[in-house]
């Protein structure tokens, strides 16, 4: 499983609430990975989910299911 700490509003500086270091050692004490992002002004909004995305356990495909994949591909009857 994956989890992230998100840090949002990171645009609003002034009203700031917890620092980084503190999000930083409770996401570490915790097991997770943490990123400051703001969905105001877009910053990290996308590199958030593409961590979490590398972050997951990758699957490898079955005997069966790579027969199936070769024998049905966009390239079959071209």
């Amino acid at each position: 499983m994956v989890v992230a700490l998100a840090g949002n509003k990171s645009d609003l500086l002034d009203a700031r609430k917890v620092t980084v270091e503190e999000a930083q050692t409770y996401a570490q004490e915790n097991g997770l990975f943490f990123m400051e992002t703001s969905a105001k002004t877009a910053v990290n909004v996308k590199e958030i989910f593409f961590e979490i995305a590398r972050k997951l356990p990758r699957v490898q495909p079955t005997e069966t299911q790579q027969e199936w994949f070769y024998q049905t591909g966009p390239w079959i009857g071209q």
